[in-house]
């Protein structure tokens, strides 16, 4: 009896495993022709007894109703999974509609693009919200547990050190923004002379320490390490491919060999200082350049390069950001001003080509994410091959036979913050003229007898229905079979 019910309790248990659901909650805009419309909703994702997946989607606004889309192929690569498909879905209120879906999840968070191509529409649904940027990256929110000091970045008001009283107060909040700013207030640091030595205004995002009068010793310095507590380090959940931040920066005195910096580094989590003490090898990544000459407000793009770093085989684990009025400690003059706002952390997700049988396909262009091709039997989806750019992007593929014999391919590649993907679908059919090729696979022979009377006799079996159709009167039936056979026996 025990094994009895044992044996009931893991089938019901794997019963379960098969039929995994999981939910989605969040916002989702939705536009049709010139009118947007938002929501909170819900995404379901099923997954069902094939081995293939439903996705529901409860819309409440435009009143589109519960749109389920059934038997969904799923691709996984790394932490990433994408579903992409085409169907004809219904709506509550306006029939069945053409659906592309393209929709990724990671470590419980999802991001799903739906078209409707025939009804002027799109839907954006996302619950991934600013997990892989920097914490008031618009620096709006100033109610840091410190005094004058954005939430999550610092100056010298929370800096440690002996010498942290008499560092003065050089970073403040600023209503100078740049033309279509985020929000309300910049950052403004400047450079001040304490006790006869240039101080660099200075903001990070980890803890400053004063502990030397010298400008350029090493003890004055900013620094991260994962034991700080999150008021001084900030986890980073995958490696972005750029840094933007919009600056403007003024000199007190003009002087063409002084430059801002901008430091952003990615490292392992444990300590780290700039200016260095010692050489680290807990860096995994820094973005290339950073040195800013005067400017009015400017936004600037800095790539990242992991690649000279790939010898220290540090992981990924957080990410240091340091501005500064000069790139050299106790250099500039006084009243150096830099003004900082809005930093972005941008994921690339760019396809550089698709490949059939190392071949690039015809007619390949980047904005061009439709492609037709005849392929001689059943693809071999390892014969699709890519090249994308983006550090921490995932690509996937995936296949499925349509009713007709015809095969969709589905190749996506998606940013590591699911904000980007690109689904580039290559529709492949069997070349014309191959009548008596039942199950499309470029061969005729007796297996396609043996599919066709299967599918005649008891309706089952996916056929190619051009090519099982020998008399081309449009209807599959004993006849085909005879002439089938006829044409086999006679070549």
């Amino acid at each position: 009896m025990k094994k009895a019910i044992f044996t009931f309790c893991m089938a019901v248990m794997a019963t379960l495993a098969l039929n995994a659901t999981e939910n989605y909650t969040g916002p989702i805009t939705v536009s049709v022709g010139s009118i947007t419309r938002t929501a909170e909703v819900t995404v379901t994702v099923i997954e069902q007894e094939n081995g293939l997946y439903e996705l529901d989607l409860e819309v409440p606004v435009f009143n589109f109703g519960t749109m389920k889309m059934y038997d969904v192929p799923a691709a996984t690569s790394g932490d990433i999974t994408v579903y992409s498909a085409e169907r004809y879905v219904t709506t509550a209120s306006y029939g069945d509609l053409r659906t592309v879906l393209v929709a990724r999840t990671v470590n419980g968070m999802m991001a799903a693009n739906v078209t409707l191509p025939d009804h002027n529409g799109t839907m954006w649904f996302n619950t991934v919200g600013d997990h892989f940027q920097l914490p008031n990256s618009n620096l709006e929110d100033w109610t840091s547990s410190y005094e004058n000091e954005p939430a999550r970045w610092h100056g010298f008001k929370s800096a440690t050190g002996m010498w942290a009283w008499a560092a003065p107060a050089a970073l403040e909040q600023s209503q100078d923004i740049h033309t279509g700013a985020t929000g309300q207030y910049s950052v403004l640091i400047t450079a001040k002379n304490a006790l006869g030595t240039i101080a660099n205004g200075t903001m990070t995002n980890g803890r400053l320490n004063a502990g030397a009068t010298s400008a350029t010793s090493t003890s004055n310095n900013a620094s991260m390490q994962e034991s700080n507590g999150s008021d001084f380090y900030m986890p980073l959940a995958a490696k972005p491919d750029q840094f933007k931040v919009w600056l403007k920066y003024e000199q007190g005195t003009a002087n063409a060999n002084n430059k801002a910096n901008v430091s952003v580094k990615t490292f392992n989590g444990t300590y780290y200082q700039e200016p260095c003490d010692k050489e680290y090898t807990n860096l995994s990544g820094s973005i290339v350049g950073g040195q800013i000459a005067p400017c009015d407000w400017t936004q600037f793009t800095f790539p990242f390069d992991y690649r000279s770093y790939s010898a220290n085989h540090a992981i990924t684990k957080a990410i240091f950001v340091t501005f500064s009025t000069n790139a050299n400690p106790g250099q500039g003059s006084n009243n150096d001003k830099l003004y900082i706002d809005d930093m972005e952390l941008v994921y690339l997700a760019d396809m550089v080509d698709v490949r059939y049988k190392n071949n690039i396909i015809a007619g390949w262009d980047p904005a061009v994410t439709t492609y037709n091709m005849e392929i001689a039997g059943e693809p071999n989806l390892d014969d699709f091959s890519y090249t994308y750019d983006g550090e921490s992007a995932v690509c996937t593929k995936s296949m499925e036979r349509n009713a007709d014999g015809s095969y969709r391919i589905a190749i996506t590649v998606v940013s590591a913050d699911l904000q980007n993907a690109a689904c580039y679908v290559i529709n492949v059919t069997s070349p014309a003229g191959m009548k008596g090729d039942v199950d499309g696979n470029g061969v005729v022979n007796i297996s396609d007898v043996t599919l066709l009377i299967s599918y005649v006799m008891v309706n089952s079996g996916n056929i190619n229905i051009d090519n099982a159709d020998m008399d081309s009167n449009g209807t599959i039936n004993i006849t085909d079979v005879t002439m089938l056979i006829t044409d086999i026996m006679n070549n």
